[in-house]
């Protein structure tokens, strides 16, 4: 008896490494096969990742330097560069893309134990009270979701995402057998998030043209379906965003408005709509907080945004430089706050 279940054991074994063979040929098979099409792996982004960044808000050795925003940072700041050419800050990328930040530098600002730096890229629509908790339920999940083991899991999930195009849904086994009865592919994202939650845009990889024509008519559709602000109006909505400032300025932290750059459509769309001296100037002027727009810096404004909105990957490191030296020329990032 003892004989013929060690046999039935050794079976059952043999079974089990057989089929994991298989399924380790059948893995790497679709893992070659996409990335010999020149598809490579991409991080997805999602409320875990973000409270990955979140979490690393405290403490003061280094001194965080915390990036709000959404997709314009997240392109052009380079996170490890950052660090080396601030080595006293530690730089945490919050921004979301496609979304504005004003839900997250609110949470910044209820966080007692935040005594860190801002720099929070916003614009003059961007402002408005409709736009206000666009981040929010990324806020809410860390405040409420938010564990140790939710903390590892996205961990590795980072971890795989990184190392396998097979742990993105698109290029599974079944994905790869449609696609190779039905013909086609995936959409090439041009775009590639990394862990550190800074994104990387390949703008060889997409029709630049196109992408400004759809950005702009995204931006020109969005305002037109909100109702319009007069300047005292649209001042009178910053007012608790100044609150929020004061607060995190109160605990010995600094905040730094910063406005992006922007060409072409992109830029005619916000002039027509928020002419700059009708809005951003009275929002700088009366900021309890430094203002930096990249429209007064020349050294900004020459890099080339193929979208009219956003950088190439290529110029990421010279475009963070670049934007190192406007703050420091202007004393926004002293070893510590005035």
């Amino acid at each position: 008896m003892r004989s013929s279940t060690s046999s039935s054991r050794r079976h059952w074994g043999l079974a089990w490494a057989i089929a994991l063979a298989v399924a380790a040929l059948a893995l790497g098979w679709v893992e070659r096969r996409w990335r010999e099409r020149g598809y490579q792996p991409n991080v997805l982004d999602s409320a875990q990742l973000w409270s990955l960044q979140r979490q690393r808000v405290h403490g003061d050795s280094p001194r965080p330097l915390v990036l709000l925003g959404a997709s314009r940072i997240q392109a052009a700041i380079d996170p490890p560069l950052l660090r080396e050419l601030l080595p006293d800050r530690r730089p945490i990328m919050l921004a979301v893309s496609g979304r504005y930040p004003l839900a997250a530098l609110r949470d910044l600002a209820a966080d007692e134990d935040f005594h860190g730096d801002v720099i929070c890229d916003i614009e003059s629509n961007g402002f408005l009270r409709e736009y206000r908790d666009l981040q929010q339920d990324y806020v809410d999940y860390f405040h409420r979701q938010w564990t140790p083991s939710w903390h590892l899991h996205r961990a590795l999930l980072t971890e795989w995402q990184q190392a396998a195009l097979i742990a993105d849904p698109r290029f599974g086994i079944i994905e790869t057998l449609r696609h190779a009865l039905q013909g086609g592919k995936p959409y090439h994202d041009y775009v590639r998030l990394r862990p550190d939650r800074a994104t990387e845009i390949d703008y060889a990889l997409t029709d630049p043209e196109g992408a400004k024509r759809h950005f702009a008519a995204t931006v020109e559709g969005n305002i037109a379906h909100l109702p319009r602000r007069t300047p005292d109006e649209w001042l009178a909505d910053i007012a608790p965003v100044f609150v929020w400032a004061r607060a995190i300025q109160a605990r010995g932290g600094r905040v730094i408005f910063y406005e992006s750059p922007l060409h072409g459509l992109q830029r005619e769309v916000q002039e027509r709509v928020y002419p700059r001296d009708a809005y951003w100037h009275r929002f700088a002027a009366t900021s309890p907080a430094p203002v930096l727009s990249a429209r007064d810096v020349p050294a900004l404004m020459a890099f080339d945004l193929p979208d009219d909105s956003h950088l190439d990957r290529r110029d990421k490191a010279a475009f963070t430089h670049a934007f190192v030296q406007a703050l420091h020329e202007r004393g926004l990032l002293t070893s510590a706050p005035p």
